[in-house]
C-alpha cells in the first residue's frame, strides 16, 4: 500500500483510482479528494481519505483487525461513519 505525493499538491495511490489534490495555497482546508468532492479537507484528512480508499480497494479489511483499526481511525479523522465511507468507496470501485 503506497500513497504517492507529488510536490505536496497531489496524492495518488498504487491500489486505488482515487486521488486528492491541493486546491489552494496557504489555507488549512485546501485539499479535495476524488471520492469526497464536496468537502474541503486538511492535508491530514486528505491522507486519511486516501488510506481509506486503498484499504477498501484491497477488499480485505473485514478479516484484518489492524486494517479495521485504520479504517475506523481514518473515518474518524474525516468525521464520517465507517459504513458511509466503505459504501461510497465500494460503489465507486464497482462502477
Amino acid at each position: 500500500m503506497t500513497i504517492y505525493t507529488t510536490d505536496d499538491w497531489c496524492m495518488t495511490s498504487d491500489r486505488s483510482h482515487e486521488s486528492a489534490v491541493r486546491v489552494a495555497d496557504g489555507w488549512t482546508l485546501a485539499w479535495r479528494c476524488s471520492w469526497l468532492p464536496d468537502r474541503l479537507l486538511t492535508r491530514a484528512q486528505a491522507l486519511a481519505a486516501m488510506v481509506l480508499a486503498e484499504i477498501v480497494a484491497d477488499g480485505g479489511c473485514q478479516h484484518d483487525e489492524r486494517l479495521q483499526g485504520r479504517v475506523i481511525a481514518s473515518a474518524g479523522e474525516l468525521g464520517i461513519p465507517v459504513e458511509q465511507a466503505v459504501f461510497v468507496l465500494s460503489r465507486r470501485r464497482s462502477a
